[in-house]
């Protein structure tokens, strides 16, 4: 019988989950960045007559969807944050994985433990009258 040692499993998924997210949170600030650069850009762009060109908050928010949309660094980051959201999600579903089936185990350990201590010529009877159990040993 292979005998696993899951608190080591569970502290090295936990560390790479922590990873992941750290990643993701710098890809998120990164994105965010990006997004302020053309919002800015948008608020100030202006026509050669001197007007902004997105006067209202409709017309900008719609300018930015579209520069985002066509934005290369925007899109790397937006699929590698994608990535490490799915990244994420696989390495959260394993250490909840495995502390299941570290409890499991530990319930295993106990339920052989509790039979150990009892006699191995206990007889369990069920009394077919009363429907009460009867323990002999």
């Amino acid at each position: 019988m292979e005998t696993i040692n899951y608190p080591a499993q569970i502290e090295h998924a936990s560390l790479d989950l922590a990873e992941v997210q750290r990643e993701a949170a710098h890809l998120r600030e990164r994105l965010v960045e990006i997004e302020s650069i053309l919002t800015l850009d948008i608020a100030n762009a202006k026509s050669p007559e001197g007007k902004l060109l997105f006067s209202n908050e409709a017309t900008r928010n719609a300018e930015l969807v579209l520069r985002l949309q066509h934005d290369q660094d925007a899109k790397q980051m937006k699929e590698l944050l994608d990535s490490a959201d799915e990244r994420r999600a696989r390495l959260s579903a394993h250490v909840e994985l495995l502390r299941g089936e570290f409890k499991l185990h530990l319930l295993d350990r106990q339920a052989m433990n509790v039979a150990a201590t009892f006699p191995t010529s206990l007889k369990i009877t069920r009394g077919s009258s009363t429907g009460k159990c009867k323990i002999t040993v």
